[in-house]
């Protein structure tokens, strides 16, 4: 960065927040344009390694739940 910028980076919720909405495509603009200067690459890339773990996760433990009750 020249000219003495100094890019601020965003917190952990900022970006947990940013990816949450990125799985569904909303997003509001204003929110997008003064995010996406704070938020580095690589915690989106990692808080989206997680956040689709998490709902693969979800969504097995939610399937084992209905297939056992249906069986039982």
């Amino acid at each position: 960065m020249s000219g003495g910028e100094s890019k601020e980076s965003a917190s952990i919720g900022a970006v947990a927040r940013t990816v949450f909405w990125s799985f569904f495509g909303v997003r509001r603009r204003a929110h997008h344009e003064g995010e996406t200067v704070r938020v580095k690459p690589v915690h989106v890339i990692v808080a989206g390694v997680i956040g689709a773990a998490v709902f693969v996760t979800v969504l097995v433990v939610l399937a084992r739940l209905i297939v056992g009750s249906a069986a039982g």
